[in-house]
């Protein structure tokens, strides 16, 4: 391999880059507030993908069937993990907001290599359009990536609580964990203690979770290995291949680029079918 492929290998985002990000993301924060508020005079609740997360969690404190709301699928586990969700709104979407900012300003703090630095580049619009958005699921790649740069400490698992009460998550993780397995030929028996509680929570949380197999198996579902956000995640397993690779930078950029680009692209063929993304920024 030439030199070129390990001359920028070390390196990390420089403090410039770094308070840009948050400042967009903060500016992403206020365009979603203001769309938000847009929808709600003309009848529509406030908190775009929020709202749903904060209703299915409230109908499920209540004894209520939190499947009728926009035929998501939420586990259980996750509206226990989320009681927080309780408080009143307002306040409850102003912990989320801290939430989204925080992990993502650790992230950002943490990138070791250039590597990690272009696969943020390849993700950030992603990062800025749910975070405009207020969808929780751009906690699932956040806590992927966190399971990765903790994965030799106990406690790694437990940041995967965040990740899956969606399948194709669990699936991510699935290869994450087959990536790493592979390279280093190394189990790492010290996270299975969390990690065997934290599958079972899951696995009790399906059993128990009255709408699995049932009234949420709908669009939303079948659409589910093709939906934007999910490519988000899958690039966490990708990072790590290509780490552990250690292919040249410069192609490395290109294919980022190219990631970047489909995202886009798959965005745009999306609205027409899924009028929820045209409704969210002009009602």
């Amino acid at each position: 391999m030439s030199k070129e492929g390990y001359e920028l290998v070390e390196s990390s985002i420089n403090q410039k880059v770094l308070y840009s990000f948050l400042a967009i993301m903060f500016i992403s924060f206020c365009i979603g507030i203001i769309t938000s508020v847009v929808r709600l005079v003309n009848g529509v609740p406030f908190g775009h993908d929020f709202r749903y997360y904060y209703i299915a969690v409230n109908r499920f404190w209540m004894g209520q069937d939190i499947y009728e709301v926009e035929g998501y699928l939420y586990l259980n586990y996750f509206c226990v993990l989320c009681v927080w969700m309780l408080l009143p709104e307002y306040l409850s979407f102003t912990i989320h907001l801290m939430i989204t900012f925080g992990m993502f300003f650790y992230i950002l703090k943490n990138v070791k290599n250039s590597y990690q630095e272009w696969w943020l580049y390849g993700n950030i619009l992603m990062v800025f359009w749910w975070s405009m958005l207020f969808n929780t699921n751009i906690w699932i790649t956040f806590s992927l990536y966190m399971y990765q740069k903790y994965k030799d400490k106990w406690f790694a698992p437990l940041f995967l609580l965040l990740a899956f009460y969606k399948l194709t998550s669990i699936i991510a993780f699935g290869i994450l964990f087959l990536i790493n397995l592979y390279f280093e030929r190394k189990l790492r028996k010290e996270i299975f203690p969390a990690l065997i509680l934290v599958l079972g929570i899951v696995l009790m949380s399906f059993i128990t979770s009255s709408g699995v197999g049932g009234n949420v198996v709908s669009y939303n579902d079948m659409l589910i290995f093709l939906q934007v956000p999910h490519y988000f995640w899958w690039s966490v397993p990708i990072l790590v291949f290509i780490e552990y690779k250690k292919y040249p930078i410069n192609k490395v950029k290109w294919f980022w680029i190219l990631f970047c680009t489909f995202e886009i692209v798959l965005c745009l063929a999306f609205l027409p079918l899924i009028t929820e993304g045209i409704e969210t920024f002009v009602s």
